[in-house]
């Protein structure tokens, strides 16, 4: 049995490659692989993944995101980031209000080894840094970047 991990980076793996239009396609195609799946577990992988239907075809949004990512976060950093913190090993940033997921998504997709996650609400920003000495180094490049 493959483990959800495995499938859900083989659905990701499927929706880069191929024009995937529905749910049914996929799972055929998972099924034709090997990858036995139910409707409701797609489902809920494509909801867990973020996958969203862009002209018809699924697509992740970090796919979306354009070539590099540190010039996307770099703008919107400059552009909606009011202030910052840190306590402990967590790094918070605040926002203008509705902008945290933007700058959240952005965050994510520049694949920080420092930082192992990110939590957006509609103006804070909670980054999960690896530990406190670390999250200051975050801290400080999220401060230093958009220059």
């Amino acid at each position: 049995m493959i483990t959800k991990k495995a499938r859900q980076g083989r659905i990701l793996e499927i929706v880069r490659v191929s024009s995937v239009r529905s749910q049914e396609e996929l799972s055929s195609i998972l099924n034709g692989e090997n990858v036995p799946v139910t409707q409701s577990t797609l489902s809920r992988d494509i909801r867990e993944l973020g996958l969203i239907k862009v002209r018809g075809r699924y697509q992740s949004p970090a796919d979306m995101l354009p070539a590099a990512p540190n010039e996307h976060l770099r703008r919107a950093l400059e552009q909606y980031v009011l202030s910052t913190g840190v306590s402990g090993n967590i790094v918070v940033i605040k926002t203008s209000p509705g902008n945290a997921h933007s700058v959240g998504v952005v965050l994510d997709a520049a694949k920080w080894p420092e930082v192992i996650g990110t939590v957006a609400g509609d103006d804070t920003i909670f980054v999960l840094a690896q530990n406190s000495r670390v999250s200051r180094k975050v801290l400080e490049k999220i401060r230093t970047m958009p220059s």
